[in-house]
């Protein structure tokens, strides 16, 4: 028996199986009631599970939900049918305890589906976290409700994302020429729209260089920059980010050995720099994954019927704490909801046509 430990932001998965399949996978939460033991018999050998490991990270990223590994769970007849069952159980949707027993016929048998449910050694690929309460609520699961609430809240997010990226396409975003300018565009689309923005930039022309900037008379600088709207306080904003950037000679290949929340609050630190032009820059220019929020990803989600809270960093955290920290995803993430939201989710939606029509409330306020 082969087995390995995959590390994830979630918590540890340990992967167990040989040539005639997948034996177990364990999340080690530390929680639930579930415990594990490696044997001192298995051999430890990550190429075995180099496959699942592969799919396993593409699910934790919200980029697939389809698992390919050959399975071989240990288990009576009736567990297996139950199990089986619940790979039917689409992504981002969930089902009861009875809706399992009578797919199997068995109306009255939801206590014995729940008894299989818990004894499932496979979650995630059998996703008995699907799985919830008569009333709708989470209940019963072996690693963990926090984990179970988790792994709901990234299959609904990474399915959101998924289809958006089938009816998109791969979105390039920011549009920059270079990594200044986009920190600066960050700066000069605070309240207004983009193509104002586009108007302040041409202005400044070849001006654009941090060199330039760092020394430019305010006045001169905010008269470049007029089109963008609240001009003279964005002009203060624009040289006290550039004096920050100063520190590291105006080179983003010098900020890459500080850790993403360090350079986070530098940025915060700056009169002007909020958590969304923070984000933007971190995750557009310093190649710090950091995920987005604006106004459309608030719009587009309440809509959608998720529950998003006021404060900027807890909306940030339903994306955070569920998606892995990858620097495509949460860049392409954020394109999309702002293609999608000029397109369709804008301040009087176009639902028809919509691709997310299916998976939204319209929750519209």
């Amino acid at each position: 028996m082969y087995y390995t430990i995959l590390e994830t932001h979630m918590c540890p998965i340990i992967l167990v199986g040989d040539e005639q399949g997948l034996r177990h996978l364990h999340l080690e939460t530390g929680e639930g009631k579930r415990t594990f033991e490696i044997s001192k018999d298995w051999v430890e050998n990550a190429l075995h599970f180099e496959d699942v490991i592969t799919e396993l990270k593409a699910y934790m990223r919200g980029e697939q939900v389809a698992f390919s590994a050959k399975l071989n769970p240990l288990g009576t007849e009736f567990q297996k049918s139950v199990w089986h069952e619940l790979k039917k159980i689409p992504p981002d949707e969930l089902r009861t305890y009875k809706d399992i027993a009578q797919a199997l016929g068995n109306p009255n048998g939801a206590r014995a589906v729940g008894m299989a449910n818990g004894k499932n050694p496979i979650p995630i690929i059998i996703p008995c976290h699907r799985v919830v309460g008569s009333n709708g609520k989470l209940t019963g699961f072996a690693h963990g409700l926090a984990i179970k609430e988790k792994l709901i809240g990234l299959e609904k997010m990474g399915h959101i994302y998924r289809v958006l990226k089938a009816f998109y396409g791969d979105i390039e975003w920011w549009p920059a020429d270079n990594d200044y300018e986009m920190m600066v565009g960050a700066i000069l689309t605070q309240n207004t729209n983009w193509t104002n923005v586009e108007k302040a930039l041409h202005n400044l022309g070849d001006r654009l260089k941090p060199e330039i900037i760092v020394e430019m008379d305010l006045d001169e600088l905010a008269a470049y920059i007029r089109p963008s709207g609240y001009y003279n306080q964005k002009a203060k904003k624009i040289k006290a980010f550039t004096k920050w950037f100063q520190r590291y000679n105006f080179k983003v290949s010098n900020t890459f050995g500080v850790e993403i929340e360090e350079l986070r609050q530098e940025l915060l630190a700056i009169k002007g720099v909020g958590g969304e032009t923070a984000d933007c820059i971190l995750t557009y220019s310093l190649m710090k994954p950091s995920f987005i929020i604006d106004t459309y990803t608030r719009r587009l989600f309440q809509r959608i019927g998720v529950n998003v809270p006021k404060d900027y960093d807890d909306v940030k955290a339903l994306f955070e704490d569920v998606l892995e920290k990858d620097l495509k995803v949460y860049g392409q993430y954020h394109g999309l909801i702002v293609e999608h939201s000029k397109k369709y989710c804008n301040k009087t939606p176009k639902c028809t046509g919509c691709p997310l029509i299916g998976l939204c409330e319209r929750q519209i306020i």
